[in-house]
């Protein structure tokens, strides 16, 4: 949803200032920001399952 929420605000072109502006003080509320931790154990199941999803392709062709 929050997703949605930033979309909508980056596209639509005469979004009211005030509540672009009270959305983003209230994204972190959202989706936080991921420790350096986090970011690493993100990027790499990301990688595994970029890696799986292209092994499961070569053997399917």
């Amino acid at each position: 949803m929050a997703n949605m929420f930033d979309m909508m605000i980056e596209t639509t072109p005469n979004i009211n200032p005030a509540l672009a502006s009270r959305w983003q003080s209230l994204h972190l509320s959202f989706i936080p920001e991921p420790t350096p931790e986090e970011q690493a154990y993100l990027e790499r199941r990301a990688d595994e399952h970029s890696s799986d999803l292209f092994d499961e392709i070569n053997l399917n062709t």
